[in-house]
């Protein structure tokens, strides 16, 4: 089951009550050759992640993704601390919110 559904709930709700952000969650750990479609997929289908960066940071071994996301604070920690710990093709992901911008 696609981990961000619960949280696209979430999130509608919470911009209700707070503003709306653009932000990134930086997810570390991925492995070498994972796709952006391979990374949606896991992520789930949410209209709040307007763009994917994949990079290795010059480490193959490690590649580092840089979800753009239209969300509130609270709900990309939400997301963030729910991908943090979980396993994608047998790495565990490590996941933290970087940047806020006001939209």
């Amino acid at each position: 089951m696609p981990i961000l559904y619960l949280h696209y709930a979430i999130c509608n709700l919470l911009r209700e009550f707070e503003g709306v952000l653009v932000l990134n969650i930086r997810i570390e750990n991925l492995p070498p050759g994972v796709t952006v479609e391979e990374l949606r997929e896991f992520l789930g289908a949410s209209d709040d992640i307007e763009d994917i960066l994949l990079t290795d940071a010059g480490n193959s071994d490690d590649v580092i993704a840089m979800l753009k996301m239209t969300v509130s604070q609270a709900g990309a920690k939400g997301i963030a601390d729910f991908i943090d710990g979980r396993f994608f093709k047998e790495r565990r992901l490590s996941a933290q919110v970087m940047a806020l911008l006001n939209e």
